[in-house]
């Protein structure tokens, strides 16, 4: 997730209303609620959508090098290791089989209720952003958290314990892994080598002050993502994360997302290694 990245649920019971049919009938709808629905309601469908393109541009917005035959190959690189629909795939494939019929329902009954839509196409408003869009949103964001009022306050608060920030903050710590080795591999020679072990110790002393500027980035992204929603409507986001659905899903997405990006991040230093090696550059 780039900083605006918000990847949330949300969820209520909706009252069953009177109809013919017995109430095993509206469970057995729900249950059939799929991988795919619930990436697509969730915004997990979007979450490496634009993280290829940032690592692929960043050598050039850093100014690692101004080789343009490292550069191409920077990007290449970047472009077979972060192929959004293939980690997507992995992604999906990780969700898939994981959650009983109860939870399934119990997650279809949220995501198909008016106000479960109404939060998904919220983020995914904010997951679509541009890169300026997103700058802007940003600063509005810090303006919003600054002033937020004790309820709402504390509701961001909630809401940065509850929802997967670590989602997102293992992409920054991945992004500042990316950069790191693009140093590295710039100045090398011959057979070139990744030294992922100095990277990594680099990337855990810097992590300290990434988090903590992640962190603030990403309430002030939550404060912009929900600044139309009522006080009563973030009380039932909130009762909802505390769910044991809900909780489940946020554990395995965080989890399987930082093993996807981590392995992708592997195979991208080998192949920009084994590319630059090629040429002897």
């Amino acid at each position: 997730m780039r900083v605006a990245m918000l990847v949330a649920v949300f969820g209520l019971a909706v009252p069953a209303l009177p109809a013919p049919s017995p109430p095993i009938a509206a469970e057995t709808r729900v249950a059939d609620f799929s991988v795919a629905e619930l990436m697509q309601a969730t915004a997990l469908d979007l979450i490496f959508e634009q993280f290829g393109g940032a690592i692929a541009a960043s050598a050039r917005v850093s100014d690692i090098s101004t080789d343009e035959i490292f550069l191409s190959h920077w990007e290449a690189a970047a472009a077979s290791s972060f192929n959004g629909p293939d980690l997507r795939s992995k992604l999906a494939s990780t969700l898939d089989g994981k959650f009983s019929e109860d939870e399934r329902v119990a997650l279809g009954k949220f995501f198909r209720s008016d106000f479960g839509q109404r939060i998904s196409d919220l983020e995914r408003e904010v997951a679509k952003l541009g890169a300026e869009d997103q700058a802007n949103a940003l600063t509005e964001g810090v303006t919003l958290s600054a002033e937020a009022g004790p309820i709402r306050s504390t509701q961001l608060d909630d809401l940065m314990e509850l929802m997967s920030a670590e989602i997102s903050g293992v992409m920054a710590g991945q992004s500042m892994r990316a950069l790191l080795l693009g140093m590295s591999v710039s100045h090398q020679r011959g057979d070139i080598q990744v030294p992922w072990q100095e990277i990594d110790a680099q990337v855990e002393a810097m992590m300290p002050s990434l988090l903590a500027d992640h962190t603030r980035a990403q309430r002030a992204m939550m404060a912009y993502a929900y600044r139309w929603l009522s006080d009563d409507d973030l009380d039932r986001y909130i009762a909802f994360l505390r769910s044991g659905p809900a909780q489940k899903l946020y554990a395995i997405a965080a989890y399987a997302v930082g093993q996807i990006v981590a392995r992708s991040m592997s195979s991208f230093g080998e192949t920009l290694a084994a590319r630059m090696a090629s040429v002897n550059i």
